[in-house]
């Protein structure tokens, strides 16, 4: 089990049945957990005011509001926005799912409950909100420090990413992490080759490219939040499967502005912020998660769209062996102006050798 802050977490159940508060109350307990419930909504309130739960399991049909409309009132208070919700109903429509989701919610049971299926989707969420929790204190203490000594602020910039980067590797195999170290040794070599071009000639600073290569490390950290079914699915991914995958880049980009929140104001988080996100955008717009097209796409998600691809193509999948190095790069030949900027490959294969 997960403890947050070296203790163990707290699951608040909200169901206006006695009968389903007990079924769920058991398990819960079973799985190590500790548990209060609430029936109503002066209850919820009860339990919100006295202390916060870790995570919320939450019936849709309710007396007096429905459980969507609880679960955006919870996430429109900055105090309760970030506590994981679980919908758990007898109801099994696409509409009803696809209204939990858009309500704030981040997963989805159908009774009758399945104790296994419950203790993975609890666990699942436990240790990604207990992961935020430690992200937001550790962005809270390097502001003490950038408050009190300016002169050191882009250093702590490094430190937060560094932190996340760490985190990250929580999850990830030996193969995950020389696969992110690869990808970002490349891409410093891909950054200070486009220094030396007629184009980018001193328009790529020395901050740009180490926040370009400190990026690589962590441009996957979504996937801690993704089903590992599915990641280590062996074959190919079903259409629903393939678009779970693709919230990687929206779910990283969201860990990352909830640990440090305006991305936008300081130079390493921002270009963090742009390679989680952009990461899969393609030069011709076809990618995702924004369909980005051309110099739209920030030039640090264009550069480790490339080493990404390389280093990926060169290693074994489950889903497949892998590409000998020849056949990568007349892959990536062929995709040049689809996915990857054509300007940026011509240096790629200048490079190639050194990669």
């Amino acid at each position: 089990m997960e403890l947050i802050g070296g203790r163990i977490p707290r699951i608040l159940i909200i169901d206006d049945a006695e009968i389903n508060v007990e079924i769920l109350k058991e398990m819960v307990i079973q799985m190590g957990y500790e548990v209060v419930t609430a029936m109503n909504v002066a209850e919820v309130n009860a339990v919100l005011e006295n202390k916060l739960p870790d995570l919320v399991l939450l019936d849709i049909i309710m007396p007096e509001i429905d459980g969507y409309q609880f679960c955006e009132i919870l996430k429109s208070y900055s105090v309760t926005q970030s506590i994981p919700v679980i919908f758990i109903s007898s109801l099994n429509a696409k509409e009803d799912r696809d209204k939990a989701y858009q309500a704030g919610g981040v997963g989805f049971l159908n009774r009758p409950l399945d104790f296994f299926q419950v203790e993975h989707m609890i666990n699942t969420h436990i240790k990604l909100y207990a992961k935020m929790l430690r992200l937001a204190e550790d962005n809270r203490r390097l502001n003490m420090v950038v408050s009190q000594q300016t002169k050191h602020f882009e250093e702590e910039q490094r430190r937060l990413l560094t932190v996340i980067a760490r985190l990250s590797e929580e999850d990830q195999s030996v193969l995950v992490r020389e696969h992110q170290e690869a990808v970002a040794a490349n891409a410093r070599l891909l950054a200070q080759a486009l220094n030396l071009t007629e184009k980018y000639e001193n328009k790529i600073s020395a901050k740009f490219i180490e926040a370009v290569e400190i990026s690589a490390l962590i441009h996957d950290i979504g996937k801690i939040a993704l089903p590992k079914y599915i990641l280590l699915k062996k074959g190919a991914l079903t259409e629903e499967e393939k678009k779970i995958v693709e919230t990687h880049t929206t779910i990283g980009y969201d860990i990352l502005k909830e640990a440090y929140g305006e991305i936008e104001k300081d130079s390493f988080i921002k270009v963090a912020a742009e390679v989680i996100r952009s990461h899969h955008e393609n030069w011709n717009g076809t990618g995702y998660p924004d369909a980005l097209k051309g110099s739209q796409i920030p030039l640090s998600a264009r550069i480790i769209r490339i080493t990404d691809a390389f280093d990926s193509m060169l290693r074994e999948r489950s889903y497949r062996p892998a590409y000998s190095r020849e056949e990568t790069l007349e892959i990536m030949r062929n995709d040049t102006g689809i996915k990857f900027d054509p300007f940026l490959m011509d240096v790629f294969f200048k490079i190639e050798k050194q990669l």
